[in-house]
């Protein structure tokens, strides 16, 4: 059986990991035949800039085992709750696909070998519009072998952005409110724990990366708890929801102020009034 799993999608500059692995059943696994290795997990474009569009990256076998991978583009995006959605190039109209050129398509790695990537952007000048795509290194599985096994497909994803001049990066705190927590991976939510949703919106043409936090204070305006917003990757035109845990805090009525730093002129803000009983 094939079991694919996704990683080294970046949500941060050289920062990061992970994607959901798609598992499909097995019984008996065996190692993977050898590991790759990106050495650039985002690639930035300033097409118009007269600078080359040319940007390279290393692809390294850290296993033990010859391996063979394939080299193609395809679109995504991002949903709310920050999960990654993939679809063929040019399919979204954000797509940098019709502008991209990878070379070469397909590697062959000896343990410990190396080899580059070049990712190039053409044509691209009279685009007025952020546009993105990813290059994936998805290792070619080896032919399977009698008896019931597992082989798995790892792929390796560096997003491309190409980021024309004059896009203004602005983003608004659209909704900042106070409710039941939810439970996370692997551990149920306490049923008396309370959280905030901060829902964030990019407004501006560039991609953003965000970060924030929330104060919490008394009706006196002094700060009885601050608790930090980590950073959070957005795109153009599109929304983010984060959950924050409401900290321990002594009965009695708070306002909560949201203010969230997307590298603009300004800090997006909003603020919530609640009780603690």
């Amino acid at each position: 059986m094939r079991a694919t799993i996704d990683a080294a999608l970046a949500t941060r500059r050289v920062r990061g990991t992970g994607l959901a692995a798609v598992v499909v059943g097995l019984l008996l696994p065996r190692a993977a035949a050898g590991q790759l290795a990106v050495d650039r997990l985002e690639i930035f474009f300033e097409p118009g800039s007269g600078a080359e569009q040319v940007v390279s990256f290393g692809v390294a076998n850290e296993g033990s085992r010859l391996v063979e991978a394939t080299v193609y583009v395809q679109d995504w995006e991002r949903r709310p709750d920050g999960e990654h959605v993939f679809s063929p190039s040019g399919s979204l109209p954000p797509s940098c696909g019709r502008f991209l050129r990878v070379f070469p398509q397909s590697l062959r790695l000896p343990p410990g070998g190396r080899q580059t990537v070049r990712v190039a952007l053409e044509g691209a000048d009279s685009l007025r519009a952020a546009c993105w795509s990813v290059v994936f290194v998805e290792n070619t599985p080896e032919p399977a072998q009698r008896g019931r096994q597992i082989t798995y497909v790892t792929r390796l994803g560096v997003k491309v952005y190409g980021l024309p001049s004059g896009l203004v990066r602005d983003g608004e705190v659209d909704t900042l409110s106070l409710r039941a927590a939810r439970p996370t991976e692997g551990r149920s939510a306490d049923p008396r724990a309370r959280e905030f949703a901060l829902s964030f919106t990019n407004r501006g043409g560039q991609p953003l990366w965000a970060q924030g936090r929330i104060e919490v204070r008394r009706l006196d305006n002094s700060v009885a708890a601050q608790v930090e917003v980590p950073e959070f990757p957005v795109l153009p035109g599109a929304r983010r929801e984060m959950a924050v845990a409401l900290p321990a805090l002594a009965a009695g009525r708070y306002v909560a102020l949201a203010l969230v730093d997307f590298g603009g002129g300004e800090i997006a803000a909003a603020q919530l009034e609640f009780e603690v009983r």
